[in-house]
């Protein structure tokens, strides 16, 4: 039998023919068998094994089997019991459903019943394995998120950071269930959606973090939304989406303006409803989701050229954050630079001897295109570089020109017939998908980073 059609069932009965008849029944089912004649006996085995179910006689010398379903409460509480009766009446089976026993079969076994019984545990089971696998899911994303940020609070001593911490305090204290985060690539929108999780919910409860560029259009639907079983090529098990994982905390979507326009129309209805139905499902789930969207461009220009809808852009729009670059809120750099440093020495058992004097001037004198992203890769190559000591100006690769050539390229030069061709190609590309980037780099041949950085290029970003 497939291991996942498998129980190991603990059977406690005083007797004997009950072990021979109904016991190898359930090992020919392809079941693992646990054979106790009483119930201290019964107890004794569960100390060295695990059971996924308890069949057991309410009529047993010693301990009865209702004294053992009250002691199985006790040391394996999501085990589930059902008892055997031969002889009890009805107030007997209430009195045993009452003290949490989750069925009853009537001696002698009906194999139909006893069946039934089993097909049911088979599903708690199933039901246990996948909340397990989601559980460990949601872990590895939050991991994954705080690996990307530090994990730390919105880090800044400028009136622009306070601000920003003002403003999340604001969003929380209302209840907002929808916040838009605005800002540059590499301002914190996902350090800020981390603090508003942390003020608005409970420790245990999720915070998923997706980039929308990261997902190609066809799967996109499915990795927010879920799929079932069958639905398309690789479907090879119903799956919760992103939406399912946040249920009870917060669901953080980076690039929404990257969204295709089916995945905009059914993020509407999941924003206006709270339900969702995963792809290829027909009925509805309810989410209890604290959604909070970030983007780079300015979405009402999207609005108006026909990119992003415009129900949606005021429904995303309830409360907006705004977090200014890094080169307009100097006061930020030291700050961010002294917790990004420390955040590396903690991750790697380092201690750090903190930034010079001439190597904080420098460091404020640099302007971040990449913002506090940048700044966090500068740090922690200069903190490599400077081993446990002090970080000094030779360990920052900030010099006129070399930092900026490597932390964020400029836009190549082209002659300008050529800029004009490839200006052309892809305005006709993106105009034929309907001005869906993703889709536009499909069809010209090229990488959806690639494009990107083409139309920054070419000033059409």
């Amino acid at each position: 039998m497939n291991a996942g059609r498998s129980l190991h069932i603990l059977l406690v009965d005083d007797e004997k023919i009950i072990h021979q008849t109904t016991g190898d029944y359930l090992r020919d089912a392809g079941h693992n068998v646990t054979s106790a004649l009483s119930a201290n006996e019964a107890l004794a085995r569960l100390e060295s094994e695990d059971c996924d179910l308890a069949l057991v006689d309410i009529r047993m010398p010693g301990m009865d089997g209702m004294e053992l379903l009250a002691k199985l409460g006790q040391v394996r509480p999501l085990m589930p019991v059902v008892m055997i009766t031969g002889h009890g009446t009805m107030d007997t089976v209430v009195e045993a459903l009452r003290q949490g026993a989750a069925d009853f079969l009537g001696k002698p076994i009906k194999l139909m019943e006893l069946d039934a019984v089993l097909e049911k545990c088979l599903q708690i089971k199933k039901l246990r394995q996948e909340n397990r696998h989601l559980h460990e899911t949601i872990r590895g994303l939050q991991a994954l998120s705080n690996l990307r940020t530090g994990g730390g609070k919105f880090v800044g001593a400028s009136a622009a950071a306070e601000k920003i911490r003002t403003e999340i305090r604001r969003a929380v204290e209302a209840r907002c269930d929808t916040i838009l985060l605005l800002g540059e690539t590499g301002t914190g929108k996902e350090v800020a959606a981390q603090e508003i999780h942390a003020l608005a919910a409970s420790e245990e409860s999720p915070f998923i973090a997706v980039s929308c560029p990261a997902l190609t259009e066809t799967l996109l639907e499915s990795a927010l939304f879920g799929h079932i079983k069958g639905t398309f090529t690789g479907a090879t098990h119903d799956r919760a989406g992103y939406f399912e994982l946040a249920d009870g905390g917060t669901l953080f979507l980076d690039e929404v303006g990257d969204l295709s326009p089916s995945a905009q129309a059914t993020l509407l209805r999941v924003i206006e409803t709270r339900k969702l139905r995963r792809v290829g499902a027909e009925e509805e789930i309810s989410v209890n989701v604290r959604l909070v969207a970030a983007t780079n461009v300015h979405l009402e220009a999207l609005v108006e050229s026909g990119k992003f809808r415009r129900d949606l852009y005021y429904r995303l729009n309830v409360f907006t954050i705004e977090l200014q670059p890094l080169r307009q809120r100097r006061e930020d750099i030291v700050p961010l630079a002294e917790h990004f440093l420390a955040t590396f020495g903690r991750v790697r058992n380092l201690r750090f001897a903190g930034f010079s004097a001439k190597a904080k001037e420098m460091l404020e004198a640099y302007d971040y295109p990449g913002n506090a992203r940048e700044l966090r890769n500068i740090v922690e190559r200069a903190a490599i570089l400077a081993g446990q000591g002090r970080v000094d100006t030779e360990h920052l690769t900030l010099k006129p020109g070399a930092a900026k050539a490597v932390s964020c390229p400029e836009p190549p030069v082209v002659a300008a017939g050529m800029a004009d061709d490839e200006r052309t190609r892809i305005l006709k590309a993106l105009e034929a998908q309907r001005w869906n980037r993703r889709r536009a780099a499909e069809a010209l041949g090229m990488p959806y980073s690639t494009l990107r950085y083409k139309l920054k290029g070419l000033g059409l970003d």
